[in-house]
């Protein structure tokens, strides 16, 4: 627990964790302490993205954020029935914020400091060779969450962008254009990866009150008292309207009073 007490600190305060740890988390009995752990990074390596840059979060850093927030979420959908999902989740979250927290402190290099610097002097290729690597990067993500998103589009203006920067006619504004589209796209897998994860959520709790609908019906047919049986039944009602609002918080406070009632209605047939 003290190394659990020290890691959390750790976290509020730098929004990360080192590789020691990670480990020491991830080695814990108890699973539910990554996912605290894992919200808590998440929230404030989110709160540092906001005071460093605003609204205006470099692409390559916010991917990192996009790929460890979907981790979490994921992590959050693995517990409590895939353990080691949710352990390897854990790690690929943390990893993400570790290296966004260290882009974060990495010093700006002479060269960025005067505001004076011509557009003429950037480097374009290499801008677009990070972006290549970004676009690449989310279509990973895309994949992996399912979101039917098309890449089409942003493949044909890096094609024709690099046929620019071979025929030198490239102009910093055909790059700024492709960021405003890899920014687009990766909005999108956030949208679309938040409506999954509530999908499964969704998909998850139904299977569960199915299951506790069928020990109802055997406990009323083997005599439980019919009051409790209707309380049960009335809990089962409200939690699928609380799913169905996606109140997840308090469909997960009557789900555990419902296992509590239906734990006491067993009991008393036996």
């Amino acid at each position: 627990m003290k190394t659990l007490a020290l890691f959390t600190i750790f976290v509020l305060i730098f929004g990360t964790a080192s590789a020691s740890l990670a480990n020491d988390a991830y080695a814990q009995t108890d699973p539910n302490i990554l996912l605290r752990i894992a919200e808590q990074a998440d929230k404030q390596i989110s709160k540092q993205l906001e005071r460093s840059y605003g609204d205006s979060i470099p692409s390559d850093i916010r991917s990192l954020f996009l790929q460890g927030h979907a981790a979490v979420e994921s992590l959050e959908k693995s517990l409590p029935e895939d353990v080691e999902q949710a352990r390897n989740d854990f790690l690929t979250a943390m990893k993400s914020f570790k290296q966004i927290s260290k882009m974060i402190s990495e010093p700006v290099g002479k060269a960025a400091v005067s505001k004076l610097t011509s557009v003429v002097d950037r480097d374009l290729s290499s801008e677009l060779d990070r972006l290549e690597k970004h676009v690449e990067n989310l279509k990973t993500i895309s994949e992996k969450q399912n979101t039917k998103i098309t890449f089409e589009e942003i493949d044909y203006l890096i094609g024709e962008a690099q046929n620019q920067i071979k025929d030198g006619t490239a102009t910093p504004e055909t790059i700024n254009e492709l960021k405003h589209l890899v920014d687009s796209i990766q909005k999108e897998i956030s949208k679309s990866s938040s409506h999954s994860a509530s999908d499964r959520i969704k998909q998850f709790v139904e299977k569960q009150l199915e299951i506790i609908d069928r020990k109802l019906t055997k406990a009323s047919d083997a005599g439980a008292d019919v009051t409790q049986i209707d309380n049960a039944r009335d809990k089962i009602s409200e939690i699928r309207s609380l799913i169905e609002e996606s109140d997840i918080s308090n469909a997960k406070i009557v789900f555990n009073q419902l296992n509590k009632l239906v734990k006491n209605i067993e009991r008393s047939v036996r």
